[in-house]
């Protein structure tokens, strides 16, 4: 295509990152951001938007960038200047969702934007989802009452797991399976991997010990090619696969067989992986081994 038809989506992104969405009159001029998914949302400013477009400019993009990359070294950038779960990199998912490109981040719940980055480029990041609010400190309701596991339904937050990415969410972009705090992973419609993963479990030494949890998939991928998946590990060996293939409509209960590892110390662990095109999202929650 000629380069200023198709550069009409990267301006538009602009647009929406810096101003946001609805109509509004700039230096005496009438404009009105729309989106192509419906979506409502403030913009983080001209500068901060510069910042991280020049930012993902110098530092990551190539002469070969897709959509799809930019997105990927926007959100980079974004995470930089301002923090993983800052509401910059948050705007910035967003405005690329609203230009067809990828899905909206989990919202990390910052109600206000986070400061100016320094001459440096960081700054500190704001809260992580599990400090955003105060989770209820009870267990979900739908988790067994014998679980080996630490927080199986993710109503303490963070507490007993360990997250490359800000996956434990409390946000309303999604629902939970129970209570309301559950697992986000993947989603970015571009190459990229997460790992959420619990230590030093005691299988159960009686019985058929086994590990149940609930999962949810949706995607953007078509027809029975596995492009994105999520693994359940157990001491680095994969016991289970599911991807996008296999999307479902709700929450689907899960069952995997411990029986090999009766009455051992274990460390379990779902592996996200995604391919560079179209988002595939698993949601996780009440996950329990007894």
């Amino acid at each position: 295509m000629d380069v200023h038809y198709s550069s009409g989506i990267g301006n538009h992104f602009f647009y929406l990152a810096a101003e946001g969405t609805g109509a509004k009159t700039i230096g005496g001029r009438s404009h009105n951001g729309t989106p192509c998914n419906s979506d409502t949302f403030s913009g983080i400013g001209k500068d901060r938007a510069a910042a991280v477009w020049y930012r993902a400019l110098s530092t990551y993009m190539t002469s070969t960038t897709t959509y799809s990359g930019a997105r990927t070294a926007t959100l980079q950038a974004a995470a930089d200047l301002y923090g993983t779960n800052s509401q910059e990199r948050y705007v910035v998912s967003k405005a690329w969702a609203a230009v067809s490109v990828g899905t909206a981040l989990p919202d990390p719940g910052t109600s206000s934007p986070t400061p100016t980055p320094t001459a440096s480029g960081s700054t500190s990041p704001s809260p992580s989802p599990s400090t955003s609010t105060s989770p209820s400190p009870s267990s979900s309701t739908t988790a067994p009452s014998s679980n080996a596991l630490t927080n199986g339904g993710f109503e303490q937050g963070t507490t007993g797991w360990t997250q490359s990415d800000n996956d434990i969410t409390n946000s309303t972009l999604q629902s939970a399976h129970g209570g309301s705090w559950y697992a986000w992973m993947m989603g970015y419609g571009t190459s990229a991997v997460e790992s959420l993963s619990q230590s030093n479990i005691a299988v159960p030494s009686t019985g058929t010990p086994k590990l149940t949890f609930w999962l949810k998939v949706t995607t953007e991928e078509s027809g029975y090619t596995a492009y994105d998946t999520l693994k359940v590990n157990v001491n680095g060996t994969t016991l289970a696969t599911y991807s996008n293939a296999g999307a479902t409509s709700g929450y689907v209960q899960k069952t995997v067989d411990l029986s090999a590892y009766k009455g051992k110390s274990v460390k379990l662990e779902f592996a996200g992986t995604e391919d560079a095109y179209l988002s595939t999202v698993f949601l996780l929650d009440d996950i329990a081994i007894g």
